[in-house]
Parts: C-alpha cells; sequence; structure tokens
C-alpha cells in the first residue's frame, strides 16, 4: 500500500484521516503544520500527500509551492482539504499543482475514492513510464546495429583490400619479380589499409561497449554497501593512468548502490567531457558529494566550454553528438548514464550550464536496493 503524508493544523482532522487511511493498509504520517510536512516530505518521499489549505504560518498552497520548485519533491501529487462553501480557495489550490480536492467533513467512501483514483494515475505513470524506456532501448539498440554495419562494412573492405595486395606481394616474390618500388607500394598501401581496419573496428567495439551499457540498464541491480571515499578513489586511480586530474570533495559515508553502475556512469561522464568538453588544461574535473536525509547528491562539473550549440534536453537524446565520424563517439553514452541513473539506481539527474563546464547533478537514494 501507499504511503501517505496528512497536514492539518486541527488534531482531530489528522485523527479522522489517520483512521481511514489505515483502515485501507496505508502508512500515515502526520503533520499540524506546512512545516512540519515540509520535514517530512523530503525525509520520507511519500507517494501521496493530503494537506489543508488554511493553516497558520505556512498555508497549504505554501506548502505546495515549495515542494514542486524541488526537483525531489516535485512529484508527488496533493490532494487538498477544503470545506464544500471555499470554491475559491479549491480553484486556487488546484492552480498551484493540486491534483484534487476533498470535502471536510470527511465522507470515508469520498476520502478513499479519492485517495485510490491518484495511486491507479501514478501506477499508470509507472507504467507508462517503463512502456516508454523500453520502446527508447528497443530503438538504441536498432539504432546501434544499424550504426555497426557501416564501420564493419569498411573494415572488411579494408582487410579484402590488404589480403589481395599481400598476394600480389607473395606471387612477385615467388616468381622472383618483385621490384623495391613495387614492394614498397605495397607496404604503404597495406599500412594504410591496417590503419583504416583499426579506425573502424575501433568504432564497432565502442558500439558494443555501449549495447553492454545498455542492456545493464534493464538487468536487475546487485546493490552492496558503497564507500564515498573508496568509490572515488577508485575513479581518480582509474583515469590518472591516462593523466586526467579528478578533484574530490567528500565526506567518509557509506550508502547502498551497484557500485560497477555507479563507475560505469562517471567513467561516461569524463569520457564524453575529454571529447566534446573542450577542457581547459591544467584544470581538473570535479566531484563534490553531499549527503542528504534520503540521498546522496554528486555534483559533476568538468570546466570546460559547457553546452555550445546544444541544450541540455538534447544531450540525453540518443545518437546526438558533437563528435562524430572517426572520433569513436556514437552519440549514446550521454543518453544510457541519464538512464543508468533514472532506472538502474533509482535516481534522478539535471544538467545545467552555469559558467564551469556542463553539469550533472545527481541524487542517488542512500539505499537504492
Amino acid at each position: 500500500m501507499a504511503e501517505i503524508l496528512i497536514v492539518d493544523d486541527v488534531a482531530e482532522n489528522l485523527q479522522i484521516l489517520q483512521l481511514i487511511l489505515r483502515n485501507e493498509g496505508h502508512k500515515v504520517f502526520a503533520a499540524i503544520s506546512g512545516e512540519v510536512a515540509l520535514k517530512i516530505a523530503n525525509e520520507h518521499l511519500p507517494t501521496l500527500i493530503i494537506s489543508d489549505i488554511k493553516m497558520p504560518g505556512m498555508d497549504g498552497l505554501t506548502l505546495c509551492k515549495t515542494l514542486k520548485q524541488t526537483q525531489r519533491t516535485a512529484q508527488i501529487p496533493i490532494i487538498f482539504v477544503s470545506a464544500e462553501r471555499e470554491t475559491d480557495n479549491i480553484v486556487a489550490a488546484l492552480e498551484v499543482g493540486g491534483v484534487d480536492y476533498i470535502t471536510k467533513p470527511f465522507k470515508p467512501p469520498e476520502v478513499l475514492a479519492r485517495v485510490n483514483t491518484q495511486l491507479k494515475l501514478l501506477d499508470a505513470h509507472k507504467l507508462a513510464v517503463r512502456q516508454q524506456l523500453s520502446h527508447v532501448m528497443n530503438q538504441m539498440v536498432v539504432g546501434v546495429a544499424h550504426e555497426i554495419n557501416t564501420p564493419l562494412g569498411a573494415a572488411i573492405t579494408a582487410v579484402t583490400h590488404f589480403e589481395g595486395i599481400l598476394s600480389q606481394l607473395i606471387d612477385a616474390f615467388g616468381s622472383e619479380t618483385l621490384s623495391a618500388e613495387q614492394l614498397a607500394t605495397g607496404l604503404e598501401e597495406s599500412k594504410q589499409g591496417v590503419e583504416l581496419c583499426e579506425r573502424n573496428l575501433t568504432r564497432v567495439a565502442q558500439f558494443v561497449k555501449v549495447l553492454k551499457e545498455i542492456a545493464r540498464v534493464e538487468r536487475p541491480t546487485t546493490p552492496s554497501a558503497v564507500n564515498v571515499i573508496a568509490l572515488l578513489n577508485d575513479l581518480k586511480s582509474s583515469w590518472s593512468k591516462k593523466n586526467i586530474s579528478i578533484e574530490v570533495r567528500a565526506m567518509d559515508a557509506n550508502f547502498m548502490a551497484d557500485r560497477d553502475i555507479l563507475l560505469t556512469i562517471f567513467d561516461n561522464l569524463i569520457d564524453n567531457s575529454l571529447s566534446h568538453g573542450g577542457l581547459s588544461s591544467g584544470k581538473a574535473i570535479s566531484i563534490e558529494v553531499t549527503l542528504k536525509e534520503q540521498y546522496i547528491e554528486f555534483l559533476y562539473y568538468d570546466h570546460g566550454q559547457g553546452l555550445v550549440d546544444i541544450t541540455p534536453e538534447e544531450v540525453i537524446k540518443p545518437f546526438i553528438t558533437t563528435k562524430r565520424g572517426n572520433s569513436g563517439h556514437v552519440g549514446l553514452s550521454a543518453s544510457v548514464t541519464a538512464n543508468l541513473i533514472g532506472s538502474a539506481l533509482g535516481g534522478s539527474y539535471q544538467l545545467s550550464n552555469r559558467g564551469r563546464g556542463l553539469e550533472w547533478s545527481i541524487e542517488i537514494p542512500l539505499n537504492s536496493a
């Protein structure tokens, strides 16, 4: 059943709503003011909120506006409570983001009907999101398969040409007609063929890597205890071998998540920064970590040129990239990274461009098991 936060400055109203909802098996949090409700909402992320409109201090409308301003709580549906005669209040409540209203005095069938409607809508939304994700993943797989054909075909052509050159050189050598000029030309053409083959097979390998990451989005995760400092030290050590400097500001804390997926996410971000970010020489990539009540926030920024001629929305679209051709990038890593954060880890992300390069704000639940 659902976790529901009820907010009312009248204790009797809280008791009635608690009784109605708990009899249906729901877990209920109660708040006697908007300020208390705001704290509970951020700590527990309830499935649904039922709030009185008129309260001293922070009223229901202000509570709703405040929750809608924060990415973490913006999607929590809010049902308002109002007396039957207060139609103006109901209109105002719906205008600030309320999804429905319940009239006082409370009628248990009405309360349960309106609550159940919102819970069914939430379930339908989750199903739609899963279906959309599956559709996107399928599109990405089909797109990758299509994109692989070009470099693979070029590599096969290069190998065939290389084989023909070698056959000519071997025949000429066997018949003792091989000249120095023919040998030099054959070796030069062979070298070019090998380089062409290597470039295209490297691109194929990049696509295969992306395919593996796509598969990880939908596979079951394996959460374990992750230490923030140990995780980031491993990341720094891995990239230091490639002469990439990472500056970390973090506390010593533990949380539950799939460690391999976290490392994949950061590897993708760093790889993208190096390929697309136009990084300033001598500037380290930065990762800041903040521990919240129910989640941990990773703020990543690369001190590069930021977004140029591309929006944050376009960054995470499949096959959108500023690097094509022989760059080894296929325009999928940002999209896969976004899906790993949201689907595999149950987190959220936000991209911004505030003068210190491309920024990713990533929020991961403290227990994403």
